[in-house]
């Protein structure tokens, strides 16, 4: 089987979704009966190179063209044709639009990781049209849509009528590589928090919250994003620069110290299709604290001896910390995450390409 995958940056970018895309590719070109090809842009140069086993082709474009590539745009149409199924993801970019424009007759599953509610003011103005153009078109384009979890899969039956494309096949975690890591010297109790650093994600909040906690706990924040400054001079205006720190964004195997690390991950985002951060921290037998949304609030029924959750827009700072030190005193014990290993995630997706072909 010939696949190619579409993605708004390539599979070794940091990121949600180039986790998923790169997770999936590598597993799925270790079947001898696979060639994997993933095609994405990129914020640098346009390169072509193997990675892991797959055939990696990037194109130039900006985060202002939503990720998308004339070039690309023009490969696709040419080529589209030269592959058994194509599997675009990201719909909150532009990338899936250009897939499901020209993949012709060659079968096209969707990716969307679709967040029922805008991240920001002017998203929020724009939503509702691109959803009744834009995403209905894709979405009715797709022979399969694949979600992360339940409850993206639900938000999608309440506004598409593509009931019957809808698989839920949710993202998995390198659980060995966590448990074999490391943890760096530490003095105190590290609480972490791990992903894009938005307003919605709610960072500011916990840093606010740092304040009322016992002087021995600290807050590391790992990631990258447009509201960093803002959480600079939250740090600063608590004169918190002791305890918590901006790490920027890390590459894998620090990653995994870091969480292993801690004492608590937090999670508190307004929006979130999943949540793989949440599984990390699982995979290294430490307690996370998340909002009491979207997926995050399924994750937490799902894992309720380890996963807590708070409504952090209904507390004062004082009340999240208690709310805070009241998880990281949580014995959580083993966490079964079998259901999470990527490899088994990669042979279910390769069995709805199969599917697909056979329908």
């Amino acid at each position: 089987m010939k696949i190619l995958h579409v993605a708004p940056l390539p599979p070794y970018h940091r990121g949600g979704i180039e986790r998923v895309v790169g997770e999936l590719a590598k597993r799925q070109s270790r079947n001898h009966d696979s060639d994997v090809h993933v095609w994405s842009g990129t914020l640098g140069h346009a390169q072509a190179c193997d990675w892991n086993g797959v055939h990696v082709r990037t194109y130039q474009t900006s985060k202002r063209a939503a990720y998308a590539s004339l070039r690309m745009f023009t490969d696709l149409k040419r080529y589209a044709r030269d592959f058994d199924v194509v599997h675009a993801h990201g719909s909150s970019t532009l990338i899936p639009f250009m897939a499901s424009l020209k993949v012709g007759r060659t079968p096209l599953v969707i990716s969307p990781y679709f967040h029922p509610q805008a991240s920001n003011m002017l998203f929020g103005i724009l939503k509702p049209l691109f959803e009744r153009t834009v995403d209905r078109y894709i979405l009715g384009k797709a022979s399969k849509v694949i979600c992360v979890s339940e409850t993206e899969a639900n938000a999608i039956r309440e506004r598409f009528p593509i009931a019957s494309k809808i698989a839920v096949i949710h993202p998995g975690v390198n659980a060995d590589e966590i448990q074999d890591a490391q943890p760096y010297d530490f003095t105190g109790t590290l609480m972490l928090y791990v992903g894009r650093l938005e307003r919605y994600k709610n960072v500011q909040r916990i840093i606010e919250a740092v304040r009322y906690l016992p002087q021995d706990f600290a807050f590391y924040i790992i990631g990258e994003g447009p509201y960093k400054s803002e959480l600079a001079a939250t740090i600063q205006r608590n004169q918190l620069g002791a305890r918590v720190r901006l790490l920027g964004p890390c590459a894998d195997t620090d990653l995994y110290r870091w969480i292993k690390t801690s004492a608590l991950l937090v999670n508190l985002s307004e929006v979130e299709s999943f949540g793989i951060t949440v599984l990390e921290a699982l995979a290294a037998g430490k307690p996370v604290l998340v909002n009491d949304k979207s997926a995050l609030r399924e994750l937490a029924r799902r894992f309720e001896q380890a996963v807590f959750l708070v409504s952090p827009e209904g507390v004062s700072p004082r009340e999240l910390a208690r709310a805070i030190d009241d998880a990281v005193r949580e014995d959580i014990g083993p966490v079964d995450l079998d259901d999470f290993r990527w490899d088994s995630i990669a042979a279910r997706t390769l069995a709805l390409y199969e599917k697909v072909l056979g329908a």
